[in-house]
């Protein structure tokens, strides 16, 4: 009777699935709570510790009492079970719960199916390249544990099941090309389903003193631009957001219940235009960005009166457009709404601020020159551009201007804004981004959070809204080079990137833009790659012609080729890395095949040698002999050079006649 197989998993098998499950989980850690993150390393640590400790195993009512705590945290994080952040806590939590009783072999296969649904959940949070890679790595690794737990023996080396799951994993590459270049694509990929950006950081629609300030601490890409033809210099590299119009005396705000009335404003260029392709990040707002000044809005946005784009619904996916903008330009005649709007002044005036323009409106001969003297003001005065600008809790503009004058560039735009207005210059405020790193690699530009910036319109006669940007005025270096984040103390200046900071900072820095444009491209042609991309490849490869059903047997025409070609490869390595042993043993064979005893393709050697010695019980003792040794050799952990020799030996001697004649007791 044939005796059961203990299928218990061995404790070094349990570790390799404790290891390779945290290993799953770890990118998680930065999209779950703080609380679930804790509860799930307390759970990994106690399954690890109980390898070493089995009286620490939990029993089956303290596994029962560990899962419903944990669907209770998960609830009490986000007052729900459902939902992608939930739902990723609630199956993270079940895939360790499963691993803590994991013992036979049939519990390792849920466990590592579980993780590979779990690799899958990744990609509803993020799909960077390198993100990608990491998880095709966890995934060999999660691979090479299931042919581990099917073998006999364990591997002699631990690495040999990760490279075989890596040769299984590169000859299916061609297949999964395949599918993915010509299989018909949908919409849009799936994993964006149900994305969400709440946690998404950015410029806001309501500037109070330091609030772009904050956005300095944050090198996070807000979006990325490439120009189709030269671009505009760093002076001009204005990125426009947002128009502010109103004001309470403390935070600068456009008020949604005062919409701008009228359609679609008209500049006149007097220069060349630019044409850009802008790949913006997610930010949950519906406003877009374009270089100062847009002429026309992109596909399924619209271009206010005050030149901002804006879309439909909050963006919550990134998004490629094109824009068209000029950086020398004249705008209309000011309408008398926007005029009074741009006029309009708080209640929190000072006498001295008044007294400060009636100075500079005594001595000015035009709205110009006023303008110059209010630059001069600030050039002239001892005012401080610095990233960590004391707080201004009274009045921000007037404590800013003739008390602290240690500023960001939201204090330098506001206040100049207001003191223009308080001279009868209509005035607005606009919050984007200044500048950008330019990546020779991709040849594009890299505009981050910390290159948020604050500057103002002023709309002068003959020449329409003009953009005057009163921080360049303390600190030009701020339109030409990158700030440095050495916060410093309070009131310290700002400091500016002018090189490239030695060898060493220039290495990293050009390691971190080839891995921008790497991610560039995949999330270009990876994962971007939509039904239009794949329409406009067969029309390049003049394929267009054909119909869905020829496209279907192309296909599936390809994937037989290649699932050939795999087949022969396998066939031709299997027969071409026969080992000495083996040869040895099919030479065997063939001299049992001249007898008329063929082994089955099923059968293994010692089945092999019990049928044969039933045949010919003449040749009984030899067959089991050779069969001893090429088991010994060919499956045992170790063989003797004395073995392989009696086994050459005894192979080579084996020449039994063709006729067996039954003798007689």
């Amino acid at each position: 009777m044939q005796q059961p197989v203990d299928r218990t998993a061995t404790p070094y098998v349990l570790l390799q699935l404790s290891l390779v499950t945290g290993l799953t989980l770890l990118p998680h850690g930065m999209n779950l709570t703080l609380a679930v993150n804790l509860y799930l390393i307390l759970l990994l640590g106690w399954r690890i510790a109980s390898l070493r400790l089995p009286r620490i195993k939990p029993g089956r009512w303290l596994l029962l009492l560990a899962t419903l705590g944990g669907v209770l945290l998960v609830y009490t994080q986000y007052r729900t079970l459902i939902g992608r952040d939930a739902g990723v806590a609630l199956l993270a939590v079940m895939l360790l719960l499963k691993v803590m009783e994991a013992n036979k072999q049939r519990d390792i296969y849920v466990s590592v199916f579980i993780a590979y649904f779990v690799l899958v959940t990744h990609f509803l949070f993020n799909q960077s390249l390198l993100l990608s890679l990491y998880l095709l790595l966890v995934m060999v690794c999660l691979t090479a544990l299931l042919l581990e737990i099917n073998r006999v023996t364990a591997s002699p080396r631990p690495y040999q099941p990760l490279i075989k799951t890596l040769l299984i994993t590169l000859q299916a590459f061609p297949i999964a090309l395949i599918l993915f270049v010509v299989f018909p694509r949908i919409t849009q990929p799936l994993w964006s389903l149900g994305n969400s950006a709440t946690a998404m950081t950015g410029l806001s629609d309501r500037v109070t003193p330091g609030a772009i300030s904050q956005l300095i601490e944050s090198a996070e890409v807000a979006f990325r631009a490439e120009f189709k033809q030269s671009p505009p210099v760093a002076e001009q590299r204005y990125w426009r957001g947002l128009v502010l119009w109103d004001t309470d005396g403390y935070s600068w705000y456009t008020d949604p219940r005062q919409p701008l009335a009228g359609g679609s404003p008209e500049i006149t260029m007097r220069g060349e235009s630019y044409v850009y392709n802008i790949f913006l990040e997610p930010h949950n707002r519906t406003w877009l960005y374009s270089l100062d000044l847009p002429i026309s809005a992109p596909t399924r946005t619209r271009l206010s009166r005050d030149f901002q784009l804006w879309m439909e619904k909050p963006l919550t996916r990134p998004l490629r457009y094109t824009g068209h903008s000029a950086t020398d330009y004249r705008t209309p005649e000011l309408s008398l709404d926007m005029r009074q709007r741009a006029l309009r002044l708080s209640d929190n005036l000072t006498q001295r601020q008044r007294d400060l323009v009636s100075r500079w409106q005594a001595t000015a001969s035009n709205d110009s020159q006023l303008v110059e003297m209010a630059l001069g003001f600030f050039n002239s005065n001892p005012f401080i551009y610095t990233l960590t600008p004391p707080v201004y809790l009274n009045n921000p503009i007037d404590e800013f201007l003739f008390e602290g004058r240690e500023g960001f560039c939201e204090h330098y735009a506001t206040s100049f804004t207001q003191l223009m207005r308080l001279a009868g210059i209509p005035a607005r405020l606009v919050v984007g981004y200044q500048g950008g790193e330019y990546n020779q690699l991709g040849d594009y530009f890299i505009v981050r959070q910390y290159d948020a910036h604050a500057w103002s319109e002023v709309w002068l006669a003959q020449q329409g809204w003009v953009r005057v940007d009163p921080t360049a005025a303390v600190a030009p270096e701020r339109v030409r080079y990158s700030i440095r984040s050495d916060f410093g103390e309070e009131g310290s200046p700002a400091l500016f990137r002018t090189d490239n900071g030695g060898v060493v900072s220039s290495l990293f820095r050009q390691l971190g833009l080839a891995l921008d444009n790497a991610n560039v491209q995949w999330r270009h042609w990876v994962i971007g790659y939509s039904r239009e991309h794949q329409f406009s490849l067969m029309r390049g490869l003049g394929f267009d012609f054909l119909s869905p059903t020829q496209w279907s047997l192309i296909t599936t025409g390809m994937i037989a080729a290649s699932l050939l070609i795999v087949g022969l490869r396998i066939t031709w390595q299997g027969k071409r890395r026969a080992t000495p042993i083996q040869a040895v043993y099919r030479r065997f064979c063939r001299r049992l095949s001249r007898l008329g005893i063929d082994r089955l393709p099923y059968e293994g050697p010692i089945d092999f040698a019990t049928r044969a010695s039933r045949r010919r019980p003449d040749l009984a003792a030899q067959i089991q002999r050779i069969t001893a040794l090429y088991i010994r050799l060919r499956y045992g952990p170790h063989g003797g050079e004395a073995d392989r020799r009696a086994f050459t030996t005894q192979v080579r001697l084996f020449r039994p006649p063709r006729r067996y004649r039954k003798l007689n007791g």
